[in-house]
């Protein structure tokens, strides 16, 4: 295995949980931090921004049979992954990868040492509120995934509502393995807890 200057970070939660905020955070606060660009072979939609790269099906084809991905995975048809390339970018600044599971899982695989991290709003309320009243098909899918796959994490992150310097701090003292960061470990007893609290009526 090719050993970097960093680890990779990996922030994983459903939708709602405030991901893609929180890393543009990140960024924008701390230029040593920068999110993984991933690839798709859908269109770019109208004034999008982000880190997605736009490619045709060929091309990701070329990708998958040299083995170039991370993972990958198809929605609604079209494709989606991580390049390999982008753990490269681990010897000049320290790589969030914003994933689900099955690829959080893949970057562990790589890199033992990977700091894996997952979101959560502060409670149920505020997901639904944020996902908006039409979308609790997302909530349903997200209690799926959490329920299954959260406490494979080594670190629970609540994303508190507006208050993105307190989010920014827990994140840098997990990113430092401070003392701090001893509270927010997924294996102390009200953490589980939390999580099994999240989704219940």
């Amino acid at each position: 295995m090719t050993k970097y200057l960093y680890n990779p970070i990996v922030i994983t939660g459903p939708s709602g949980s405030g991901k893609s905020e929180l890393i543009q955070y990140i960024e924008n606060t701390n230029p040593l931090f920068e999110e993984a660009s991933g690839i798709t072979t859908r269109n770019r939609r109208e004034n999008e921004k982000g880190k997605m790269n736009f490619i045709t099906l060929e091309e990701f084809e070329e990708y998958i049979n040299n083995r170039n991905l991370i993972e990958y995975t198809i929605f609604n048809g079209n494709y989606y992954g991580v390049s390999k390339d982008e753990l490269k970018k681990l010897n000049d600044k320290q790589i969030i990868f914003n994933v689900g599971y099955s690829s959080a899982k893949e970057i562990k695989q790589i890199d033992i040492e990977t700091l894996m991290i997952y979101l959560l709003p502060p409670n149920k309320e505020e997901l639904l509120r944020r996902l908006g009243s039409r979308d609790y098909e997302r909530y349903l899918l997200g209690m799926k995934e959490t329920i299954a796959n959260a406490l494979y994490y080594e670190y629970l992150l609540i994303s508190k509502t507006d208050d993105f310097p307190s989010i920014y701090n827990d994140f840098m003292n997990i990113t430092q393995k401070n003392n701090a960061s001893e509270k927010l470990l997924l294996r102390k007893k009200y953490n589980r807890q939390f999580i099994d609290n999240f989704y219940k009526e």
